[in-house]
């Protein structure tokens, strides 16, 4: 994903106070949470800058799978600093040893039915590419357990969407499934 598409498919109205909290990855294509269980992702306001842009705190939670010991919980911190293109685009900096890596991304996808002064309950987020990652789309939701309609109108958004379109073919679950199975979104059946 280009940065110029992230600029064009972020949303327009994004309140930064209404993402803090815990966020549940629900569906994704990265390719790195293919073997790992139960990513999430919390954000807390770091701080505001001089010009009114906002920094977040990053923390993205995850259990992997490590030889002879089996899942141990395995996090990676970084801040996002809201640019000035839009209030829904960041460009993410790691923290400690990954402060040197910086990351591009965009939300794309926003709860519209949650009152303005309450967090909202599910949003998506595209990024571009890492060295560590071919970027990607993540759907997240604030319970493991969303409402079917929210899956049903995030896949009706990304087959509308000729840019996401194509991107969002290789969705899968990050839920907990029996067997390890991996099941990509485009077997979610719309309403």
């Amino acid at each position: 994903m280009s940065i110029e598409e992230i600029d064009a498919k972020s949303v327009e109205q994004f309140d930064p106070y209404r993402v803090t909290g815990l966020w549940h990855i629900i569906a994704t294509n990265h390719n790195m949470w293919k073997n790992k269980l139960t990513p999430t992702i919390t954000y807390s306001i770091h701080d505001q800058l001089p010009d009114g842009r906002v920094r977040m705190n990053n923390l993205v939670e995850y259990y992997s799978k490590q030889l002879c010991v089996g899942y141990r919980p395995t996090s990676i911190e970084g801040i996002d600093t809201q640019l000035s293109i839009k209030p829904s685009r960041y460009q993410w900096r790691g923290s400690g040893i990954l402060k040197f890596f910086t990351n591009e991304s965009g939300f794309i996808f926003v709860d519209n039915e949650t009152a303005s002064d309450r967090p909202y309950q599910w949003i998506a987020k595209i990024y571009s590419p890492t060295i560590f990652s071919s970027g990607g789309i993540d759907l997240m939701t604030r319970t493991r357990q969303p409402p079917t309609h929210v899956l049903n109108d995030f896949v009706q958004f990304c087959r509308d969407d000729s840019i996401i379109r194509p991107r969002s073919a290789n969705m899968f679950y990050t839920r907990e499934k029996a067997g390890n199975e991996i099941y990509y979104i485009r077997d979610l059946q719309l309403d």
